[in-house]
């Protein structure tokens, strides 16, 4: 753990002073945008449990990889009779055709079935350019019900895609895949002043106010929608229990703003800026590297929150983690620095009051950063299902992590926070959410003769039908599995491989890898290893305690049948 006596001195040179934006003005910044909050370096010397990845890589090594798109393909687009205006385009991707059935379900928006086609022309050209050594291939379906195991409604299809090849090459593709798809779909809402938009005594809307959303969302890339309040549509059938609350909801209006997680947000900013400047309030911005962001900010934001209600400014960060999606819109334009910090105010003295509380902030804060490795093969599945709980964790403890972008295969994170405590708070936090996580192998040791072995297309309609009902990713080499996702998606992949013929009459050999926190360790052995001990006995299963670092450790479960791996995991888990 390591004190950064430096980061001060540097911060207080990032301080710029900009001229206050004119009207609606969106410059496109003089200087690219840089990334200061650059990963740690990857050891030299090998890390205990960063090559225990399950997934083979080895060069020249044919795999089958199938892994699932995590397309946000139930997020519903706006009513058609609540919009008022919409930038270009927007309608008509996140509504349904005239004459479509009332109870079309969300996945068939236009949007989420182009996001699939566009997909499947990827991975078409991805098999072309390669001459045939990769063979990548969609499929998208419904999952279905694994016999007992518990899961949420299965109505919304999951697009699954299965790649073939050389195993190094094999898992870039999986990386430029997910870091060319928009996986990150999501809806901003904000609420506007009904006379901001239509003023009194004017007929219509003001056009420099529809003008500014088309150029946001035309520069972003982003949808922008402007509905109506609930209440004063003509078909409303929402009741008021006062007359009060009804005339108050008629003031207001609500933009929408829809796209990936870093175009909606910088929209959105955009738009809360725009509405700032109809207040008649000034702007103006500063930059400050990234990762002192949420330090200066506090646990909670406590920091920003004070400065906000003494000064009367607001002050709009950017997103925290850039560039951790790849996906970028095709023509979209940075509208801001990835380390600018925009405050807007009543007057230029509130916001440089504001300006000089954030200086005093960043002198008086120390900080203190830690490496740390997390499992390789976990990184990914946090990134793309707990990125919330990320964020949630930094703003609770005030802390920053550096994450390595989606598909890089780095197993190293760094945390700065403002004392240690919030530093190893994050670290638990973090490393909390890798145990949510399983990695299991199923080994065919000794086939059985008289079963016909899968063929190359066998494998590819075997492995998406599991990793779709199952939620898991495998990779499949030489009649061996290798499965990593959360604990039920693993859990349930592995009961699906149970019922293949060619394994079911098989010989085998499975292993389940579990980790959890170094203090369990004591209470998940028992006294003298009595409980892990009976486990054994019981279950006919070997279990093997493995260190990986000063915070987690692995249960290795392991045995020669489905079954009996089963009730051992399950004895381990109570």
């Amino acid at each position: 753990m390591h004190k950064i006596s430096n980061f001060t001195g540097q911060a207080r040179h990032g301080w710029e002073k900009m001229t206050p934006s004119m009207g609606f003005g969106m410059s496109r910044p003089q200087h690219p945008p840089q990334d200061i909050s650059i990963a740690p370096p990857a050891a030299k010397r090998s890390v205990v449990g960063t090559s225990m990845s399950p997934n083979p890589a080895v060069p020249g090594h044919p795999v089958n990889l199938s892994f699932n798109v995590p397309f946000n393909s139930n997020l519903p687009g706006p009513d058609k009779e609540d919009v008022l205006y919409s930038s270009m385009g927007a309608f008509q991707k996140w509504t349904h055709a005239d004459g479509a059935m009332e109870d079309t379900p969300n996945h068939a928006l236009p949007v989420h079935t182009r996001n699939v086609e566009n997909l499947r022309s990827l991975c078409k050209q991805i098999s072309e350019q390669s001459g045939e050594r990769i063979h990548a291939t969609v499929t998208s379906s419904k999952p279905k019900p694994v016999p007992g195991m518990q899961r949420g409604p299965l109505t919304t299809p999951v697009t699954n895609v299965c790649v073939s090849g050389d195993a190094e090459v094999v898992h870039k593709m999986r990386a430029k895949i997910l870091n060319e798809t928009p996986i990150t779909l999501r809806c901003e809402n904000i609420d506007i002043d009904r006379d901001l938009v239509f003023p009194k005594g004017q007929e219509g809307a003001r056009a420099d106010v529809l003008n500014h959303m088309d150029d946001i969302a035309d520069k972003t890339k982003a949808d922008v929608f402007l509905l109506e309040a609930k209440s004063r549509r003509k078909d409303s059938d929402s009741a008021s229990f006062k007359g009060s609350v009804e005339k108050s909801n008629d003031k207001r209006l609500q933009m929408a703003v829809y796209g990936d997680l870093e175009s909606s947000e910088n929209a959105k900013t955009r738009l809360l800026i725009m509405i700032d400047q109809l207040l008649q309030r000034q702007v103006d911005s500063v930059r400050l590297e990234l990762p002192l962001h949420s330090l200066i900010a506090g646990r909670h934001r406590r920091n920003i929150k004070l400065i906000e209600s003494a000064t009367g400014a607001a002050i709009y960060f950017p997103p925290q983690f850039p560039a951790v999606f790849g996906y970028v819109p095709p023509g979209s334009i940075p509208l801001r620095g990835r380390d600018e910090i925009i405050i807007t105010g009543e007057t230029m003295d509130n916001i440089l009051q504001a300006k000089k509380r954030l200086h005093d902030l960043v002198i008086s804060t120390k900080h203190f950063m830690k490496d740390v490795h997390i499992t390789v093969s976990k990184v990914d599945y946090i990134l793309l299902e707990r990125m919330d709980k990320i964020q949630r964790i930094v703003q609770t403890n005030g802390s920053y992590v550096v994450l390595p972008p989606l598909g890089n295969h780095s197993g190293m994170l760094r945390v700065t926070a403002t004392d240690i405590l919030n530093v190893e708070r994050t670290v638990r936090e973090i490393m909390g959410l890798a145990g949510q996580f399983y990695s299991a192998s199923w080994w065919v040791t000794h086939p059985d003769p008289s079963q016909r072995q899968p063929t190359p297309s066998d494998i590819r309609a075997m492995l998406p039908d599991i990793c779709i009902n199952s939620g898991a990713e495998i990779t499949f080499e030489k009649l061996n599995f290798h499965i990593n996702g959360s604990d039920d998606a693993v859990k349930a992949a592995m009961s699906i491989i149970n019922t293949l013929p060619f394994v079911k009459k098989a010989q085998s050999t499975l292993r389940v890898k579990v980790e959890l926190a170094n203090e369990h360790k004591e209470f998940v052995s028992g006294k003298k290893n009595g409980k892990i001990n009976k486990i054994m006995s019981q279950s006919n299963v070997q279990i093997v305690f493995d260190g990986f670092n000063e915070y987690n450790f692995y249960i290795d479960v392991r045995g020669a049948q489905y079954e009996a791996t089963k009730n051992g995991l399950d004895l381990v888990e109570l």
